[in-house]
């Protein structure tokens, strides 16, 4: 799991020991399994506690809510998600623009075979969007983050046009959204004949592609650039 500010201190009275730090972690994941299993609506605190052979308290003496075990498990989720799309991928043979292909196809593949059959994931993603929507920032700027490295190694190389790679990996981030977020990637599942989702992918990511290599864009509006969390498109 990703550490994060919230992980510092293991429990909330501020203990740090390793013991502490594994049942944190023994929380967090035996929450997401019961989450994924059950769905989220439908685990409690106490289902957590029960399964880990333990008492709510001793859950709270972690987590304050499940509105907060929810965040960490959301770190969890996200996590595997960044984890799944840069696997070999950064250091891999090939240009710029084909590593780029693969990280966006490997978030795809992962998050449709991972978070978009079950009507129970939905409920859990639906609730992170409202209780751990920091968290899923976090996400999106660490993707940006291995786009915008990408990107400026392409153009070193002379691959893409100079451009501020930051901005860019924003755009090309956007630009492929309904092949990252977990929502529109089961509507269009839905919505499109069978098989045209994979087939709508390398265009789509051709296009994107093609913006890198031309380089040109309009500067982005400073509520945009500015800091602080915009909500989902």
């Amino acid at each position: 799991m990703l550490e994060s500010e919230e992980t510092l201190a293991a429990t909330r009275d501020g203990t740090t020991s390793p013991a502490a730090h594994d049942m944190r972690r023994r929380i967090v994941e035996k929450a997401s399994e019961l989450f994924h299993h059950y769905g989220y609506q439908k685990t409690t605190v106490a289902d957590i506690a029960r399964e880990l052979g333990m008492s709510p308290a001793n859950v709270y003496r972690f987590f304050a809510s499940k509105a907060e075990l929810t965040k960490a498990v959301t770190l969890l989720v996200t996590g595997g998600l960044r984890e799944a799309m840069k696997k070999g991928v950064e250091t891999a043979e090939g240009n710029s623009a084909d590593r780029l292909r693969q990280m966006v196809r490997q978030h795809f593949q992962h998050t449709r075979d991972s978070y978009t059959a079950d009507r129970k994931i939905h409920d859990l993603l639906e609730a992170a969007m409202e209780e751990a929507w920091d968290e899923i920032e976090v996400h999106k700027a660490e993707m940006r983050g291995s786009f915008a490295r990408l990107i400026r190694e392409g153009i070193e190389k002379g691959e893409f046009a100079d451009q501020d790679a930051d901005t860019a990996a924003m755009l090309f981030q956007h630009s492929l959204v309904m092949f990252f977020h977990p929502a529109l990637v089961a509507q269009t599942c839905r919505c499109l004949p069978e098989g045209h989702q994979d087939l709508m992918f390398d265009p789509m990511v051709d296009f994107a592609l093609a913006a890198l290599r031309d380089g040109r864009f309009r500067e982005l509006p400073p509520e945009i650039r500015g800091p602080g969390p915009a909500r989902p498109l």
